[in-house]
């Protein structure tokens, strides 16, 4: 590679040094007279003036907060980023023996769903209001995700706490009928959804049991936010690279957008996957947080970050300008809003850095790379675009 710019090749070598070193801990908090713990990752260099999102990943039913940081481990891309990372921990359920499951019910209207003697709502909530006054986190960047019993809290987060959180990520799990019956959504909130066809534990078709409905479809959990975010009806589908061919399962991805394309919904669909967390086990043609983290990053509370919803800007209007042309792109991608000459990263649909290079006269030159969706970013700044490569 040929560096016409000496300013973007300095640029490259300060990406590739050490920054300061990081932090993780145990950190405790009470909520209602019960302490709580979690996991707390302060990333390289972290300065309370830098006012950064904050991402919290929950782990599965029985799990700990130790267990989600070995299925999904962002603690490098916190780095890269710039984010504050928690992986919070679960009390016991005396409802279940015990076990430390995520509340995701209030009333108890149905058979299994007792309603604990503690709230981790309340748990979430004092958390955020924590991290804003210690970390100064950025709270207009609030984002949560995860994994099974997790996934379904996360998705109760966005429904009950929504004035709070950003936008959700879930795997393994569809919406609760209680969380689904109950979603008050007041700001526009961007979901992913990452769900195998063969999960015995979260059926891609929901769980009615004796007339009993337990989990809505997967179907109908899209429906709920496609309508709560005011999204077109029909998605986009691209196929998943298959680069694990031997992981018994493929996968494609679904893209709702609304119409100014400021706000919108993914999903996942992996074909003969089962209860997993793709690209720790299970499905490997994608990383699960990487690509949840890909697609929220880009949002706000008022939408995509940068966008232009009906003539109003977001705050973050200096992005504004970043476009790409053509898209779907072929060969060479124009990009408009950054100098002719400006570094640029490239990522994939499983959440992987593809190119890193410096534009010449305003373009980069990606035929080489393979058929699918991809994200463009620039390093230090928010905006994010996700552009078609034919």
């Amino acid at each position: 590679m040929i560096f016409r710019n000496s300013a973007c090749l300095l640029a490259l070598i300060v990406l590739g040094m050490g920054p300061l070193q990081a932090q993780l801990a145990t950190q405790t908090i009470d909520v209602n007279g019960a302490m709580r713990t979690y996991l707390e990752y302060l990333p390289e260099g972290f300065d309370n003036a830098q006012n950064l999102p904050l991402v919290m990943s929950f782990h599965g039913g029985g799990g700990q907060a130790q267990d989600q940081l070995n299925i999904a481990d962002l603690r490098d891309r916190a780095d890269q980023d710039g984010f504050v990372l928690v992986y919070p921990d679960a009390i016991p359920d005396p409802n279940d023996d015990g076990s430390t499951n995520w509340q995701v019910v209030v009333s108890g209207t149905l058979p299994f769903t007792n309603p604990n003697p503690h709230s981790d709502i309340d748990f979430v909530d004092a958390l955020i209001d924590k991290m804003a006054t210690v970390h100064n986190i950025d709270t207009t960047r609030v984002y949560a995700m995860g994994y099974s019993n997790g996934g379904g809290f996360s998705f109760d987060l966005a429904c009950r706490l929504n004035h709070k959180i950003t936008g959700i990520g879930v795997t393994a799990r569809t919406m609760y009928a209680e969380s689904f019956a109950e979603c008050n959504v007041v700001h526009p909130t961007p979901v992913v959804t990452i769900l195998g066809t063969n999960d015995s534990a979260s059926p891609y078709d929901g769980v009615v049991y004796e007339g009993t409905l337990y989990y809505h479809s997967n179907d109908e959990c899209n429906d709920l936010w496609i309508e709560a975010n005011g999204l077109q009806s029909a998605p986009v589908v691209t196929d998943v690279p298959n680069i694990s061919t031997n992981d018994g399962s493929s996968a494609e991805l679904y893209t709702w957008t609304s119409l100014d394309g400021c706000h919108e919904l993914l999903h996942y669909k992996v074909e003969g996957g089962g209860h997993d967390w793709p690209g720790t086990f299970g499905n490997m043609d994608f990383v699960s947080h990487e690509v949840i983290w890909e697609a929220l990053s880009q949002h706000n509370m008022e939408g995509r970050i940068g966008c232009v919803a009906s003539g109003i800007a977001t705050p973050e209007s200096a992005d504004k300008a970043l476009q790409l042309y053509p898209n779907p792109v072929q060969a060479e991608l124009k990009v408009t809003g950054v100098q002719p000459d400006a570094l640029v990263e490239i990522w994939n649909a499983q959440g992987q850095r593809v190119l890193e290079t410096c534009l010449t006269q305003g373009a980069a030159d990606i035929e080489h790379l393979p058929t699918g969706m991809y994200t463009l970013q620039l390093p230090h700044r928010s905006a994010r675009l996700r552009f078609i490569k034919e």
